[in-house]
């Protein structure tokens, strides 16, 4: 008995530590990213003033960072966000989509309201100050550079992921960009 101590030790050790992430894919207990410091509420500029999160009435935050000048991706995860929320039919409402600026420099309001409403009029697109984006981007584990020596003619490279959040912008979920529409949908609805 003295000699597999360890590796019983070591499985029950191993049970502990996967436990939360069991239980969350079960649906037994609360659901989310138990041990993820990834989230937050947040205050950035929009096109009706700063808006914290907090006063935001919906059950989940659908937030994607990314930039108005990006050639390809931003686009692409906007479309893919608008056909989420509206692939939830009626629960849709309960979900608001937050596009947030990795370019303040080049990205003011005008610029990033005008770049969701071509998605989705519900929408809203948050920019700030270098350091209150950055802030944000800190608080979500973005990563975001530019590329180029030009000052106005630049790409970023960046993180391209949906964060579903929940009312108490808690982490709940993060989608890459090859998650398929429907897998989305279907753990929003469980989120909800």
């Amino acid at each position: 008995m003295g000699r597999y101590a360890p590796l019983i030790l070591a499985a029950l050790l191993s049970g502990l530590v996967a436990w939360p992430f069991v239980r969350n894919l079960t649906g037994t207990e609360n659901q989310g990213m138990p041990g993820v410091q990834i989230g937050g509420h947040f205050a950035l500029q929009t096109v009706s003033g700063i808006v914290d999160t907090k006063t935001i009435d919906r059950d989940v935050f659908l937030i994607y960072f990314g930039y108005t000048y990006c050639p390809d991706v931003c686009p692409t995860e906007l479309a893919r966000m608008v056909q989420v929320i509206k692939g939830l039919d009626s629960d849709g409402s309960r979900v608001k989509g937050i596009f947030v600026t990795v370019d303040p420099k080049r990205d003011t309001v005008d610029a990033v309201t005008a770049y969701v409403r071509a998605f989705d009029s519900d929408l809203i697109g948050m920019t700030g100050d270098e350091g209150s984006v950055r802030r944000v981007m800190a608080q979500y584990q973005v990563y975001a550079k530019k590329v180029g020596d030009d000052e106005t003619n630049y790409l970023v490279d960046h993180i391209s992921r949906i964060y579903v959040v929940n009312r108490e912008a808690q982490l709940m979920a993060l989608f890459a960009m090859d998650t398929d529409i429907s897998a989305m949908i279907e753990k929003i609805r469980s989120i909800l």
